[in-house]
């Protein structure tokens, strides 16, 4: 049976296109890269500006800007 779509062929692709756009790229610019990407996208955004603090009970969160 041939699946219609593969995502695990699919993320092994996409990986090794990333890899060879950010060859040149140092740690700290690959880094830089991902947060700015991830600051696009408006669902993940808005966990960047929170932390969790550890405690009992539910997670509080703070604002942290």
């Amino acid at each position: 049976m041939k699946k219609a779509f593969d995502s695990v062929s699919w993320m092994r692709r996409r990986r090794a296109q990333i890899d060879e756009e950010d060859a040149t790229l140092t740690w700290a610019q690959r880094r830089r890269k991902t947060h700015e990407q991830v600051l696009q996208d408006p669902v993940p955004a808005r966990l960047c500006e929170e932390t969790a603090l550890p405690g009992k009970g539910a997670p509080t969160t703070v604002k942290t800007k």
